[in-house]
């Protein structure tokens, strides 16, 4: 009944509102609509590599995308324009208030989406388990609003790395709490919310959105072709490993987060390119560095001049259509080089990652068809230094791709639309993994080597876990407030849980059913 009780209050009390400040959340299912009409010609104006985006600039998209569909610069197949439809649906009211066929929106306005799955893992009974958020949000003026979204998720109760309360088998916290203001070409953003900065299909080196969204300060403002973004971010404490006695204090260090970005959109649109630095700091009793906060600042040369002990790593990012319906993306992710060879601690090896990867639309003229394909390579000890709290860690996730560290991955997919309603998947992957991790004890052993002895290792580090997996994924979505999932997938690990020899063959599947809806109190 107490349990009841409290579900119930959730639901009134924190539960989507049309403003178009507000950020689309990354599981929104209008991101799949939008990449395939991206790839087709439309949306050019919606940065892939820069998201979340905000509902107004989807709305002004789509009516840019209608423009062109009535003056024939671009052009779509009927798959493409149901898919079209199925959008306008969704952005209606913001399509309308760009428009200036409403007024401003003045009322609070209140929304939920329910999911419900069943699923089972070879060696395991089936169980289902379901995620159920609910928001609140309200336009403050024309140019502000603030937004809240509760999230209680019973799959997290199965992660042994989830650091926060499990409490009857649902864990709950706020996703999205945050300010947002934009004035013509700038946008400030305070409070917690997604982010996803570069472009891949299993995920981007930096910033990617599997970990739980940053508590940030957030702003950026457009200049022409240029865009140029400000991020910080306090990240969550961790405990000292208690070998680190002289850093002991009270047995807690703390984290924070530093980055600046500049992205450039060239030939109309079908050339973009992003620079990334950022900066991972702490230390027990550490505050926030006002020098790290200046986003103007190259933070490499500044902690050399200050003979800092901080992660410094960046990136430079490329998304390209050399012709419609042919996207290329590649990723350079660089977290530590060494140049000069003068003692022992310079044979350490470079920690770097890349990522490329390609999207075909149509292919043979085949409507509503998308192949795909994309390669991932990250070394081992990226994303860590000595320094615990200098990881790349926001509450035990990687603020940078899935898998980590120390492994390659690619993967070849297929993807077929019928319609708006329709999508059906099929992906095979290949994945090597070594027995580095983000999580495990950094070592140093280039020590015990001469810089005239020179030291090397293998790409992958100890005995390296192979998996092959298949899987089929089929969407119904009839409309835009409820759809169908299914997942089957086949996978083979080989050394697996890095055991020398031991072969796993596991099967997974996986269906559910979501809802969404709204309700508005006031004007």
């Amino acid at each position: 009944m107490k349990r009841g009780l409290v579900f119930g209050f959730l639901l009134l009390a924190s539960v989507s509102f049309a403003s178009l400040h507000e950020s689309l959340p990354s599981w929104h299912w209008s991101y799949d609509l939008i990449e395939q009409l991206q790839l087709r010609g439309g949306f050019r104006e919606l940065s892939r590599l820069n998201r979340p985006y905000t509902r107004g600039e989807v709305a002004g998209a789509l009516i840019g995308l209608r423009k062109d569909m009535e003056s024939g610069a671009v052009g779509l197949s009927p798959t493409d324009r149901k898919q079209f439809t199925l959008l306008v649906r969704e952005f209606r009211e913001e399509i309308a208030r760009i428009a200036g066929k409403e007024d401003g929106d003045r009322s609070v306005r209140f929304g939920t989406r329910l999911g419900q799955d069943a699923f089972k893992t070879t060696g395991v009974e089936a169980r289902t388990k379901g995620i159920y958020r609910f928001t609140i949000g309200a336009s403050l003026t024309e140019h502000a609003g603030v937004y809240n979204a509760m999230n209680l998720d019973q799959y997290k109760v199965d992660d042994p790395l989830y650091p926060g309360k499990k409490w009857r088998g649902i864990v709950g916290f706020t996703e999205q709490s945050y300010l947002t203001a934009a004035r013509g070409r700038f946008r400030l953003k305070f409070g917690r919310d997604f982010l996803r900065w570069g472009a891949g299909e299993s995920g981007t080196l930096f910033f990617s959105d599997v970990c739980r969204p940053l508590d940030q300060l957030l702003w950026s403002f457009d200049l022409g072709p240029f865009r140029f973004s400000s991020l910080t971010s306090v990240l969550d404490d961790i405990v000292i490993p208690s070998d680190w006695e002289k850093y002991r204090g009270d047995g807690k260090a703390n984290r924070y987060l530093s980055a600046h970005r500049l992205n450039v959109d060239l030939l109309e649109g079908r050339l973009e390119v992003a620079l990334t630095e950022a900066i991972v700091y702490g230390g027990p009793h550490r505050p926030l560095d006002w020098v790290y906060l200046n986003p103007f600042m190259i933070y490499y040369g500044t902690q050399l001049n200050k003979k800092d002990r901080v992660n410094v790593a960046g990136t430079i990012e490329a998304l390209f259509y050399p012709v419609r319906n042919w996207r290329i993306t590649g990723t350079f992710f660089l977290d530590d080089i060494q140049v000069e060879k003068t003692g022992p601690g310079d044979l350490e090896p470079s920690t770097l990652g890349w990522l490329i990867g390609s999207q075909w639309a149509d292919p043979f003229r085949l409507p509503g068809m998308t192949l795909s394909g994309e390669f991932v390579r990250v070394t081992n000890r990226t994303y860590k230094t000595p320094n615990p709290w200098e990881s790349f860690l926001f509450q035990n996730e990687p603020l940078g791709h899935p898998l980590g560290n120390d492994f390659d991955h690619w993967q070849i997919g297929a993807e077929q639309w019928f319609g708006a309603s329709v999508r059906m998947g099929l992906l095979y992957s290949r994945t090597r993994k070594g027995e580095g991790s983000l999580f495990t004890p950094w070592e140093a052993p280039w020590f015990d080597y001469t810089v005239e002895e020179g030291y090397s290792e293998p790409w992958l580090s100890g005995t390296v876990e192979t998996r092959q997996a298949l899987g089929l994924t089929i969407r119904c979505q009839p409309a835009t407030h409820w759809g169908l999932d299914g997942t089957f997938r086949v996978m083979r690990r080989k050394n697996a849980d890095h055991l020398a020899g031991e072969t796993r063959d596991e099967t997974f599947w996986k269906i559910g059913v979501w809802v969404m809806g709204d309700f508005r109190i006031g004007e």
